[in-house]
């Protein structure tokens, strides 16, 4: 399997070669860094993963974290999920009982929830966004996640329209 992964600043090839699975590519690469590498449109489905390697800075950040509250996101449009069809009360907690665990599953049941860039970037009609509050105890973050994880509960803290969505990414960006 051929496995090229490129910086994400100036696109420069940091691994390439034919491997026979990912934890090969990385066990025959130690020494080089992974850092800012974009894994995002790498194919890899045929990569034989037979425990698990971990790619994302986000991966990292929260399961090296293991029990703090933290706060991430979800959106909505005409105040429901758009993909449960369920609406969401500020100050309310709620549990997901059929979480998903497999961390080979980037999308599955549960509370889903994700960086607010990834709620804007996933739903040009989202015009409700809330702000949850987790436990880093409670999360299953995918080893491939593009900024989406999923929870077995969360609090709600606040809805934002999405003007007031950007605003606030504008605002931490600047």
């Amino acid at each position: 399997m051929k496995i090229e992964i490129r910086r994400w600043d100036n696109d420069e090839i940091i691994v390439c070669g034919e491997y026979e699975s990912i934890k090969d590519c990385l066990e025959r690469n130690k020494g080089k860094s992974f850092y800012r590498a974009d894994l995002c449109s790498a194919n890899l489905n045929y990569a034989k993963i037979k425990e698990p390697t971990i790619f994302t800075d986000l991966y990292y950040f929260l399961t090296l974290q293991p029990d703090i509250t933290m706060r991430a996101w979800k959106h909505l449009k005409d105040g429901k999920s758009p993909y449960q069809h369920k609406e969401y009360e500020v100050g309310e907690e709620y549990t997901f009982n059929d979480l998903n665990k497999d961390k080979f599953e980037t999308c599955g049941k549960g509370g889903n929830i994700a960086t607010l860039n990834w709620c804007l970037k996933d739903s040009a009609e989202a015009d409700e966004f809330i702000e949850v509050e987790v436990n880093t105890k409670d999360l299953i973050v995918p080893y491939f996640s593009d900024g989406k994880f999923r929870v077995s509960k969360f609090k709600v803290l606040r809805k934002i329209n999405r003007k007031e969505a950007v605003e606030l990414i504008e605002k931490t960006m600047a």
